[in-house]
This record gives structure tokens, C-alpha cells and sequence, in this order.
């Protein structure tokens, strides 16, 4: 008998889950609420989202918004939005991610204290992902983004680091740009090298349990926008485990010959992924027409 099984570990990450959450209350009080930017990479839940009366806007349009309620998302905001919409008397809900504020906070300390002639702060992540543009906001854009272990290249040799990282950024490429850096970094005795490993423990834990459940299905079938850079490092990290997985964003993009001998079935996602539509998925499968 066919078996199809939901990946656990799978599902909203907390600050995406209480920022939906959030939108969801106002929502249903009838207040106009509007997000700043996406609140998740993930084209049905912001369509379910809008269907409940959520608009999204964009950061120019943002001064506008003095009649609605305005959202910030998990992501998190440079000083600059807040700052914005205080001049506008505009009403927001910061739902930004504790786990962002806390990184946000550390990453302002570093930099109050650091002696800028002989230290760099330098940050893992993607350059135009909106929470590594809120971090840069907090120390008016002074820090290296470092995308990969490979652009380790584009810190300054002679400055002590100060390496801190986007949270859902991918555990084991920092590690390795850790030990890229500290190479490079021994050469010069008087650059110190300090880390703090600011990926969040539920992106940690993602590998570890999406590897046992990779090899224990015959297909995998992983749901998540294709515009999600976590949802896209974990496709292809699970592809690299089971060459049956399959990358969805929709329900429609199903195909049963995907299925064929298959007597085990895992459905698994990003942390933009809802559990709803993990579910949904599982349920499709489990109608379709196979042997």
C-alpha cells in the first residue's frame, strides 16, 4: 500500500508562523492592514493572504500609508522604515522575528565598538535578501556581505573580523567561510578574528532531520516558492540525498509518472512553506490515479 508522510520538520519557521498570524487578527477585526514587502516567498499564502483583504506595498510607497495599518515583516527593517513612518504618523506592527531583533542588537553593539581603522564587520548572506538590507541599515551600510565561503576573498586581510550571519543562511557553508577567513587572516598576527554563529536553530536543525527523511521515502516531493533562497538551498540539499525529489510550488505542478514503483512517498518544504499546504499536497497524492 501506497504510504505518502509529511516531513515533520517541515512548516513555518516561528517568525514567519506569528507574523502570518498577526495579518490574520487584524484582518479579522476589519482592519486594513498592508505588509512592507513580502511577508513570505510563497506565491498561494500570499494569495490566500490577499483573498482576506491584505494588501502588500512596496518601501517607496510606504509614506503613503497613513490610514491602514502597516506590517513589518519577520524579516526585519533598517532604523530608515521606522524612522519613515514615524515622520508620517504612520501606525505599524513591527513583526519582525525576535531571533532578527536579537541579531540586529548584537550586530549594533560590535559595531559601537569596534575600532573602524582596524576592524571590519562582515556578514554571511544574501546581499539583496530584505533581512541582510535590515542589518546593514542598523550600521548605515559599514559591513562586507559575504554571500559564500567562495567571496571570502573581499575581506580586508589586515582588519581584525567581526563575522556575524543572516539567520537562515546555510550552517555548513559558514563554517567553511570560518575557516576560509581564519586562513586567510593567519598571515597577518595582527588581525584578531572573532564569530558568532546568528543562524537560527531551527535552520540548524532543517539538514540533520531533512537528511534521514530524504532516505527514508522513495520520492520526495518539496514544496516551497521558487523564489526562496532557503526553500532552493534545501531543494537541492535534498536532491543531493534522493535523486526522486521533485521541487513544487503549486498543487497543479503534480505528476503521477513521478510516482511510479513507489511504495513511499515524503512531502517536506521550506520554512516559507505552510503546513496547510504540505498537507494539501499529501492529499493530492494520495488521490491520484496510481497503481
Amino acid at each position: 500500500m501506497l504510504k505518502v508522510e509529511v516531513d515533520q520538520g517541515a512548516g513555518f519557521c516561528f517568525g514567519v508562523d506569528q507574523v502570518i498570524r498577526t495579518a490574520e487578527s487584524q484582518l479579522s477585526k476589519g482592519k486594513t492592514v498592508v505588509g512592507l514587502g513580502e511577508m513570505v516567498h510563497n506565491a498561494n499564502e500570499m494569495s490566500r493572504l490577499h483573498e482576506l483583504g491584505f494588501r502588500t506595498i512596496k518601501h517607496r510607497e510606504l509614506d503613503q500609508q497613513k490610514s491602514s495599518l502597516v506590517l513589518f515583516r519577520a524579516h526585519g527593517e533598517p532604523p530608515s522604515s521606522y524612522q519613515l513612518a514615524a515622520d508620517n504618523n504612520i501606525e505599524i506592527i513591527d513583526g519582525t522575528c525576535p531571533i532578527v531583533l536579537k541579531l540586529q542588537q548584537k550586530i549594533r553593539r560590535a559595531y559601537a565598538s569596534m575600532d573602524h581603522e582596524k576592524e571590519q564587520l562582515v556578514i554571511f548572506g544574501k546581499r539583496e535578501h530584505p533581512e541582510t538590507i535590515g542589518l546593514l541599515g542598523q550600521v548605515n551600510g559599514d559591513a562586507i556581505v559575504v554571500s559564500s565561503p567562495e567571496e571570502s576573498h573581499l575581506v580586508d586581510a589586515d582588519k581584525s573580523v567581526h563575522l556575524f550571519s543572516q539567520t537562515t543562511m546555510d550552517i555548513d557553508l559558514f563554517r567553511e567561510l570560518e575557516q576560509k577567513l581564519q586562513s586567510r587572516l593567519s598571515d597577518h598576527p595582527t588581525s584578531a578574528f572573532r564569530s558568532q554563529c546568528t543562524i537560527c536553530g531551527q535552520m540548524k536543525k532543517r539538514k540533520p532531520g531533512l537528511k534521514r527523511f530524504a532516505k527514508a521515502h522513495d520520492v520526495v516531493v518539496f514544496v516551497s516558492g521558487k523564489n526562496s533562497s532557503n526553500g532552493k538551498l534545501l531543494y537541492e540539499y535534498c536532491l543531493s540525498l534522493n535523486v526522486r525529489t521533485h521541487w513544487i510550488s503549486d498543487l497543479s505542478e503534480l505528476e503521477e509518472q513521478w510516482f511510479k514503483d513507489a511504495g513511499s512517498i515524503g512531502v517536506s518544504g521550506a520554512t516559507s512553506t505552510s503546513r496547510t499546504q504540505l498537507e494539501a499536497v499529501s492529499i493530492q497524492i494520495k488521490n491520484l490515479d496510481l497503481p
